[in-house]
């Protein structure tokens, strides 16, 4: 059996150290919590510092929830976004108001 290995990039590898620093995991925990959430990683951007999102990992792991909970958590934000219309037309004449 052929084991896939995800390439880290070195944002990805500071996330990893960060957890290992930081929140007791060995550095092979490490790495594997941060590819087993790596679909959640890649789609925040990594904006954050890299300390953030070992935080964000571990707190995910600890309440159980799955990377595929957490994408899906996302999607709905965005099409959330996606249909709100913004503020109408009466609301900003209100606000301009003020």
């Amino acid at each position: 059996m052929r084991v896939t290995r995800v390439r880290l990039s070195s944002y990805e590898r500071g996330i990893a150290e960060a957890l290992a620093g930081g929140y007791g995991y060995t550095p092979r925990e490490a790495r594997e919590l941060v590819v087993e959430y790596i679909a959640v990683v890649r789609r925040l951007g990594g904006y954050e510092q890299c300390g953030h999102y070992a935080a964000l990992l571990h707190r995910a792991k600890q309440a159980g929830q799955t990377p595929s909970q957490w994408i899906q958590r996302i999607i709905e934000i965005e099409q959330g976004e996606a249909r709100d219309r913004g503020i109408g037309e009466e609301q900003r004449r209100y606000l301009q108001s003020k």
